[in-house]
């Protein structure tokens, strides 16, 4: 058998964190659950990681930053109602091809395992995201509520889906996720 590359086992660990995390919880998650999922040594998560706090909190940076890159993609649509609709899009395509990963950052912030320097990276994404609705806002595209809420309304329904998808190992249909967005464009558009 080929020896992997650090690139293809770094690959491997972040998964068997993720379903690590996502199966037993963050406080259940060790490193010796990691190993046996990743068919790994001990020795090899060491070379990867510090313990099991810089673990998770690596694997949960890394996955925030893909996906907060997903959705600033939405930023080069020429009017704000396209790029609020490309970045549900581009958010559910993340959450339909990564459910688990987005599961992960869900169970991540519910758990509250970033230091505060960490917590200051993640602060960031959010307000870019929080400038893109606040310009929806101020060109009459979106209605005038709070960016909180508005945020609330775009992600809750994307994390119930992909719950859902994980949970029952099915993915959701287009039709559906085109059905989501038309109510929830109903409820924040001007």
């Amino acid at each position: 058998m080929p020896r992997l590359t650090k690139d293809q086992t770094r690959s491997k660990l972040r998964n068997a964190v993720v379903a690590e995390a996502i199966e037993r919880g963050f406080s259940a998650t060790s490193v010796a659950g990691v190993v046996k999922r990743a068919k790994v040594s001990a020795g090899t998560v060491y070379v990867h990681f510090a313990n099991k706090d810089d673990m998770l909190q690596k694997v949960f940076l890394e996955i925030k930053t893909e996906f907060h890159a997903t959705m600033m993609g939405a930023k080069a649509e020429a009017n704000s109602a396209d790029m609020i609709r490309r970045m549900w899009f581009d958010m559910f395509a993340f959450v339909g091809k990564q459910p688990s990963d987005f599961l992960y950052l869900e169970y991540g912030n519910s758990a509250r395992i970033l230091t505060p320097a960490q917590e200051e990276q993640t602060l960031k994404m959010t307000a870019e995201i929080s400038e893109m609705l606040q310009q929806g806002i101020k060109d009459g595209t979106l209605a005038d509520i709070d960016v909180e809420t508005l945020s609330l309304l775009l992600v809750a329904p994307a994390m119930q889906l992909a719950r859902r998808a994980v949970l029952s190992n099915q993915p959701v249909s287009t039709a559906t996720t085109e059905l989501v967005f038309q109510r929830i464009w109903r409820a924040i558009a001007a």
